[in-house]
């Protein structure tokens, strides 16, 4: 193969958007302030809503990594409907996977399991 087959005349001249340090700081800080509103949420006790809130939090979080330091924002509009199109499929899944946990519910509840004779502890 010649050079000329593997010059390419846009090749080097362009360049990723550059994101200014203010935009990765600010970003950096609410991700940050996620983490700590996280970790407070799992002391609370959200009921039957922990796994929401939590999974909530964390798309947003992992919302702003894409959008900001994978430069989402400033791609190509069909980038951003597949990635968002991504986020619905994952919450139709989970959502469809516990659909049914209500119905095994109360067999995993201890005082409702009369075939369970003896739970195994670590170390037994």
């Amino acid at each position: 193969m010649s050079d000329a087959a593997h010059h390419d005349p846009t090749h080097g001249k362009s360049v990723g958007h550059v994101v200014s340090l203010g935009i990765l700081a600010k970003v950096f800080g609410a991700l940050i302030a996620l983490t700590v509103i996280t970790v407070a949420a799992s002391y609370v006790n959200f009921g039957e809503f922990n796994l929401v809130v939590a999974l909530a939090i964390a798309v947003v979080k992992a919302t702003l990594v894409v959008l900001f330091f994978m430069h989402l924002v400033w791609d190509k509009p069909f980038n951003a409907i597949v990635f968002v199109g991504c986020l619905i499929f994952v919450g139709l899944f989970i959502s469809l996977a516990l659909l049914d946990t209500g119905q095994y519910h109360a067999s995993v509840d201890k005082s409702q399991a009369k075939e369970v004779k003896h739970v195994l502890l670590p170390g037994e």
